[in-house]
Order: C-alpha cells, then structure tokens, then sequence
C-alpha cells in the first residue's frame, strides 16, 4: 500500500488518535489509582503518626504530591495498549460501514492476488469523504471531572486533616529535627567565623603594626646624638606617643580585662584543676598559649578515640571527661582570658559533642565538635598575638623610659648600638649604662620628673623668660577627696591623734582612688608597681616618723 495514498495517511491518522486515547485512558487510571494511595498514606501517617516526616504537612508533602501525576504519566506511557494498522482499520470499517474494505487494505502487503488494485481504488474512492475525527472522537469530558475532585479532596486533606501523635513519634521527630537546625546553624556559624579568624592571623603575619612602631623606634634609638638632649626628648616622646596609642588601641579593644586579672588568691577555679588553669592564665598573660592549644590538640585526639569506640561504658567514660574538660576551658576563656569569642566556641563544642549522643545524628555531631575545636584553636591563636605585641609594646615603653634616664645623663649615643639588633638588646644595653652611671635600672627609684617609679622630689627647671599665659588667680573650687586638716578659726589645741587620724583616711581615700584608676584608665601595666610602690613608700614614711 502506498504510503502516499489518501487511504493510508486516513489509517495512520485513526492509528495516532487511537493511541492517544490509550496514553489518555491508561494515565486517568494510574491518576487515581495513585491519588488513592497518597489518600491512604496521607491518612495513616497523619492519624497514626508513625511517619511524621513523610507526609508532614510541609514543602516536602506537596513536592511528593506533585509527584503523582508525573509517576502517572510515565505510567501510562510504559503500560497503555498499542494499538496496530489493522485495528485502526477495523475502527474505520466500522465508523464508515465497509465491510472489511480497509483492513484487507491493511493487510494487502502480506496478501497475493490480482483484487489488490480494485481494493485499493475502492479505499481510496471511500477515504475522500472521511475524517479521523470523526471516526474516533475524543470524549475526555465525561471523565474530566474525576481528575479534578479527586486530587482537590486530597490537596485539602493534607492541608487541613491535623496531625495525630498516639505514640509520640511526631514529638521525637520534631525533636530531632530541631536538633538537626541547630546543629546546622552552628556549622554554619564556626565556618564563617574560622575563616574570618585565619584571614586575620594571615594578616597579621603578612603585615603588623607592633613590629612596624618597634622597628621604627630601633631606628630612632640609632640616631640619638649625646649632646643633643632636647632633640633625642623630643623624638623619643614622639616615640612614646606613637606606641602608647597603639597599646590602648589594642588593650581597649580585648586585653584590658586579661592583662588585669590577677591569679593570687583566686577562688572562682575550683576542684584539681585549679593549679592548671591558673598556669594556662599566666602563660597567657605572657603570650604564651602553649598548655591551652596542648589541651585543645588532645581534646581532638579523644574526639577520634571516641567515635572509634563501641563500648557504652568506655564510651560514656571517654565523653564525661570531655565533657569537664571543655566545662573547665570555656570558663577559663570567660571568666580569666575574657575572650567571647573563645567561650563561644566552645561552648558550641560542649552543645555538640552533647548531640553526638544521639545516635541518629552521632556521626554530624562528632564532625561539628571537631570544627568548633579547630575554631578555638585558632581563636586562641589571635589571642596570644595579640598579647605578644602588647608585651612588645610594654617593653618598648620600659625601653624609651630608660632611655630618657641616659639622655638626662648625655650618655645616650646611637653610635654605640651597632651590635642591638632586639628590643631586648637595646633594654640590656640601656641597664648596663645605668648601672655604670649610678642610677637604678629598675623601678624602685624614679627622677621625680614624669618617669616611672618613686621620684626624688626637687624641683622641676624652669625658665622665666619664657611668657605663658599664666594669672595669678585663686581657684573657688570645693575641695574633694577628704576633710580640710589646716583650716581653724578658733584657737586652743586640737584633740590629741585627730590630724593622724584625718591625714590617715585621706591617704587611705586618694589611694583607693588611685588604685580604681588604674584599673579604669589604659594605663601599660609597667608603671603600675610604680604607683602603688609611691603610696606604700608614703605610708612608711609616716610610720617611720611616728614618735615613739
């Protein structure tokens, strides 16, 4: 048969309708076939509440019922009868009332005989009138209205039919869930915040302003000349200046509060541990960080060993002792080291490692620990550059104030610093020319003139030839900080002990504000010996002055 000839494009026409209709029919079965189940499933998950988490009623639940009739087309297109050539002519003999003419057409090719050409006018003579339409109508209608209220009754049960809890499975299951959110958020967190703290350590080591100021001050140091002390002052409090901003810059912005804290007599560490983190504290406060990234290194390595045991009761002995031992961390970092950000990441840690008892979720939780650790690690990291350079600073500030001595002297020559190539270096330098000279290399004895220590008293040099701005005036303020000793407006004897009673409270008064003062101003740790060492010399002269 001709593949041109208006009888077989009529036959191949009906064949194409005829499968669609199969397509058709074969996917409003599986339609509501699967509609039905996701009905039943829906309503036994929610009544029973044995799978909360599978139909819930959440994004999830309606991504699985627009699955339906995705899974119904595939269906349909893998299981719907395939209709042939000779059914599709049985359909037109039928709709037209040939008798047979169209599928002994159908079949001609397979056939012998001289009738082939009359069939085949014959069929074509018929074909001009008719029309596939015609012979096979598409009566979706009746059946449309099945495909729309079924799946609407079943969008409204999932989204009003309530959820049942008979054995509490819901309630775990949003617990987990719940578990699963937070430990999330808090990956998400230490990653973000690790990778700020390693682009600041990179930083740092790339480029710091502490070595830069030193380096400068070296310099400065280099090219004092003896005989020019009104120059070498001038520059060295330029020095002075310069590095006292950066140390309150960088002690207001974290180590105010750990540069502070005093470990004697300590009480809020309790139990064995006691004596350890009071070392870790100190060594900190030195710059040196190594007992807590000690710690922290074999914190990490009980992490592996604990998720490589199977044993419950080791196992609960192995997270108990981690457990304390992260308690115990992240109070040092709160209370002594002051760091926030430290005491949070490990308290992260502590709330996970609490997780990883869960055994839905061990694995995750066991991987968080290890990443908030790693975030401690280099949190502490920060810490301890950070005071390594306010010792730095310190010590650069000693180093100018010895200097000052020599310049005081004449004997400060940068020619003779060729072989200083440290802070250190310049610092041994300077004590050994103030042994040589006389004058006390350490901080007991001060020139009374703005150095460090206890001054000499005298007077400061003054030059009378230069105008100031200065008037004779007498100042109305109240008088503060204690009672008025030398103001009497009657005569006779005052009780006998009152003015050492007076002169006492108000020493005691000036000194306690003293003291709150150097705990309130950034003032370099350095000179607060020096301070408390003039009230308690006071102090002593008095009670060296009593008369016996």
């Amino acid at each position: 048969m001709p593949e041109s000839s208006n009888a077989y494009q009529l036959l191949t026409s009906v064949l194409r309708r005829m499968r669609l209709v199969a397509i058709g029919h074969s996917f409003y079965l599986s339609f509501l076939i699967l509609c039905g189940l996701f009905a039943v499933g829906l309503l036994s998950v929610r009544l029973s509440g044995l799978a909360p988490g599978l139909l819930a009623p959440s994004p999830s639940t309606w991504m699985a019922f627009a699955a339906v009739p995705v899974l119904a087309l595939l269906l349909s297109l893998l299981i719907h009868s395939k209709p042939t050539l000779p059914d599709a002519a049985r359909l037109v003999d039928q709709s037209t009332g040939a008798k047979d003419l169209y599928l002994t057409l159908s079949l001609i090719d397979t056939s012998a005989g001289e009738y082939q050409p009359l069939v085949l006018r014959s069929a074509e003579k018929k074909a001009m009138g008719v029309a596939p339409e015609k012979v096979l109508p598409f009566t979706w209608q009746k059946r449309f209205w099945h495909a729309v209220w079924v799946p609407a009754l079943v969008a409204l049960a999932v989204m009003f039919l309530p959820q049942l809890d008979p054995f509490g499975k819901v309630a775990k299951a949003e617990q987990i869930s719940k578990r699963h959110e937070k430990l999330a958020e808090g990956r998400k967190a230490t990653e973000f915040r690790l990778e700020e703290v390693r682009k600041k350590i990179a930083e740092h080591e790339e480029h710091n302003a502490t070595d830069d100021v030193v380096e400068e001050l070296k310099l400065t140091f280099n090219n004092m000349v003896p005989t020019k002390r009104e120059e070498n002052l001038k520059a060295l409090l330029e020095e002075q200046k310069d590095i006292g901003k950066l140390w309150r810059q960088l002690s207001a912005e974290r180590l105010k509060d750990l540069m502070s804290e005093s470990t004697t007599g300590d009480q809020k560490f309790g139990g064995n541990e006691d004596e350890k983190l009071k070392k870790w504290q100190q060594e900190m406060q030195q710059g040196d960080a190594g007992g807590i990234q000690k710690e922290m290194q074999d914190l990490k390595q009980a992490l592996q060993k604990l998720a490589q045991t199977k044993d419950p009761v080791k196992r609960s002995e192995l997270m108990q002792n981690m457990k304390e031992r992260l308690k115990d961390l992240e109070k040092l970092a709160e209370e002594k080291l002051h760091s926030e950000e430290l005491a949070s990441a490990l308290e992260r840690a502590l709330e996970q490692l609490e997780l990883s008892e869960q055994s839905e979720m061990s694995q995750e939780a066991m991987e968080s620990v290890m990443e908030s650790l790693e975030l401690s690690q280099a949190e502490v990291k920060e810490l301890e550059q950070a005071v390594k350079d306010l010792k730095e600073l310190e010590k650069a500030l000693k180093t100018i104030q010895q200097a000052k001595k020599l310049n005081d002297k004449e004997k400060l020559d940068g020619g003779e610093m060729g072989e200083c190539k440290t802070l250190e270096d310049y610092e041994k330098f300077y004590q050994r020319m103030l042994a040589e000279s006389g004058e006390e290399p350490n901080d007991k004895e001060g020139n009374g003139l703005g150095q460090r220590g206890i001054g000499r008293g005298g007077e400061a040099p003054e030059d009378d030839s230069v105008e100031s701005g200065f008037k004779n005036e007498q100042s109305k303020s109240a008088v503060v900080a204690g009672k008025m000793l030398l103001s009497m407006q009657q005569k006779g004897e005052a009780e006998k002990g009152d003015d050492v009673r007076d002169y006492k409270n108000l020493l005691q008064t000036v000194k306690q504000g003293a003291m709150e003062a150097l705990n309130t101003e950034q003032i370099p740790p350095g000179y607060h010996d020096g301070i408390k060492g003039y009230f308690d010399a006071l102090e002593k002269s008095k009670e060296a002055n009593k008369p016996k």
